[in-house]
């Protein structure tokens, strides 16, 4: 036998023995996987109860979680439409808030034009109260001022009526004098004809008068001075208004505080009046 059939040979038992020694090896291993095998199975069996176990928990898990998205998500939508409702309500508000801050604008304007004319009012209100106090205090001066002028009128009406009844006697008086007065003018006009002065005769003070009153049909008037003032009969009064002349009258009778005159001269186209002045000496 060649070498290489011996190689062979050696090689061949060699492979017998490790085929033996692997068979009886994997005959061992085998009972043992077996057994391991066994285990596992139990093992896997008890892992799939486990599994579906868990797995029917995560179905229930999966369930109540896609409940509860579908929940969230309702609620979610349920939340955009709120938003978006309230988005509008914001810009409804805005725009109310707009226009509220435009009409508040207005009414500052306007409450700043009424407060002005308010400040004007009240001014023009106090001006009126002070003019209606200064009015009111007019009228009551010129209510006693009326008042006033009323006693006094009754006053001058009292003495208007005492004179006209002193006038009254004084016109009787003249009457029955009228004739002594011409028989009187008569023998002042035989005494100028014998070249007497009779303009002379009496020595009169200067005495300033007013015509009281003026009778133009028996020819006399009354003058505001009397005894008190030192006029005696006889005294004359030159009469003038202003710088007009007007005539001459001669006391006829004296009284306290006037007196009557007979009109001896008139200057021409005049006429004596009330308030005429009268002076026994003129300038």
């Amino acid at each position: 036998m060649s070498s290489i059939g011996k190689i062979f040979v050696v090689l061949n038992l060699v492979l017998s023995v490790l085929v033996v020694g692997a068979a009886g090896a994997l005959l061992h291993e085998t009972s043992q996987t077996k057994v391991d095998v066994d285990a596992k199975t139990k093992e896997v069996v008890a892992a799939k109860a486990e599994l579906e176990t868990a797995n029917a928990g995560f179905a229930a898990r999966e369930r109540e979680l896609t409940e509860s998205k579908q929940r969230v998500e309702e609620e979610k939508n349920d939340l955009d439409v709120a938003k978006q409702n309230l988005d509008r309500q914001n810009q409804k508000l805005e725009a109310d808030n707009q226009q509220l801050r435009d009409a508040v604008t207005k009414i500052d304007g306007r409450l700043g034009a009424l407060e002005s004319s308010y400040t004007t009012t009240l001014q023009r209100s106090q001006e009126l109260a002070d003019k209606n106090m200064e009015l009111h205090t007019e009228s009551l001066n010129a209510k006693e001022a009326q008042r006033q002028a009323e006693l006094a009128k009754r006053e001058l009406m009292d003495q208007i009526a005492a004179a006209k009844a002193e006038t009254s006697k004084v016109s009787e008086a003249l009457a029955s004098e009228h004739t002594a007065g011409k028989e009187a003018k008569a023998i002042a006009d035989v005494a100028r004809s014998q070249g007497v002065n009779l303009e002379g005769v009496v020595a009169m003070p200067r005495i300033e008068a007013t015509v009281a009153e003026v009778d133009q049909q028996y020819g006399f008037v009354i003058l505001d001075k009397g005894k008190q003032q030192d006029v005696q009969r006889g005294f004359t009064f030159e009469v003038y208004r202003g710088g007009t002349y007007l005539g001459r009258v001669k006391v006829d009778e004296t009284f306290d505080n006037y007196s009557t005159a007979r009109i001896e001269m008139k200057a021409p186209d005049v006429v004596m009046q009330r308030f005429d002045k009268a002076s026994t000496y003129l300038n």
